[in-house]
C-alpha cells in the first residue's frame, strides 16, 4: 500500500503540470493531454535538476487550485486563515521535493485518454486515464474544476482512492499529536524551505 501511495504521489506529479491558460472551449480531456506533454518536454529538455525542479514549481503553482486542496486537507478541522495561507504556501514545494526523488525517467511513461465527464454545471471535470510504466499498469482519474477562466487540478484518484483524501488522513492523524506549528515546522524540515520565520511560535 505504501509503494502503491508513492507511486501514485509520483504520477500526480508527472501528470499535472500545464504552462498556459487553456482557452475555456478546449475540453478538460485536451487540457490533461496538454499537461502531460509539456511536463514530459520539461523532464526530457532540462538537464539541469535544480532549473528542472524550479519550472515544475512554477506550474504547479499555476496549474492546481492549492486553495482548494488545502480547505479538502483541513476540512473538518479548526485551523486558522493564517494556518492555511501557511500550508498551502508549502504544500508545492512538498509535492515537487517528491516528485524530484520518486521520478526516474520519463520516457518510460505512456498515457491513455479515455474519456471525461463533465458535471456541476460544467464547472467541474473528471479525465480518465490509463497510466503505463514497467511493471505498472494504474487507471487514474482527475478532477479538475473550472476557476477563473481556466480549469485547474485538485484531486486524481488512483485504483478510485483519492490523492487528497488519503493525505487528509495522514494529516489529520500527525495534528492530532502535534499542533500546527509542529507539523509545519515538520514540512519544513523535509522541503528545506523557511516560511515560518515570525509565523508566532
Amino acid at each position: 500500500l505504501f509503494a502503491l501511495t508513492l507511486l501514485a504521489l509520483v504520477l500526480f506529479f508527472v501528470l499535472a503540470f500545464p504552462s498556459v491558460a487553456f482557452a475555456d472551449h478546449e475540453s478538460p480531456a485536451i487540457f490533461v493531454k496538454s499537461v502531460v506533454d509539456e511536463c514530459l518536454y520539461i523532464l526530457k529538455s532540462e538537464k539541469n535538476k535544480d532549473l528542472q525542479a524550479e519550472k515544475i514549481l512554477v506550474l504547479m503553482k499555476t496549474s492546481f487550485d492549492f486553495p482548494a486542496i488545502t480547505e479538502s486537507l483541513l476540512k473538518g478541522l479548526n485551523v486558522s486563515d493564517k494556518d492555511k495561507s501557511a500550508l498551502t504556501e508549502i504544500f508545492p514545494s512538498l509535492l515537487q521535493m517528491r516528485y524530484r526523488i520518486f521520478v526516474k525517467s520519463p520516457d518510460s511513461l505512456t498515457v491513455e485518454y479515455e474519456r471525461y465527464e463533465v458535471f456541476n454545471s460544467g464547472l467541474g471535470a473528471m479525465v480518465y486515464t490509463r497510466t503505463k510504466i514497467p511493471g505498472h499498469d494504474l487507471d487514474l482519474n482527475y478532477k479538475l474544476r473550472h476557476v477563473d477562466g481556466k480549469w485547474k487540478i485538485y484531486d486524481i484518484t488512483v485504483g478510485g482512492v483519492s490523492f487528497v483524501g488519503n493525505y487528509r488522513a495522514q494529516i489529520h492523524k500527525v495534528l492530532s499529536q502535534s499542533s500546527f506549528a509542529d507539523f509545519l515546522s515538520q514540512l519544513e524540515g523535509m522541503v528545506g524551505k523557511k516560511i515560518s520565520q515570525g509565523y508566532g511560535r
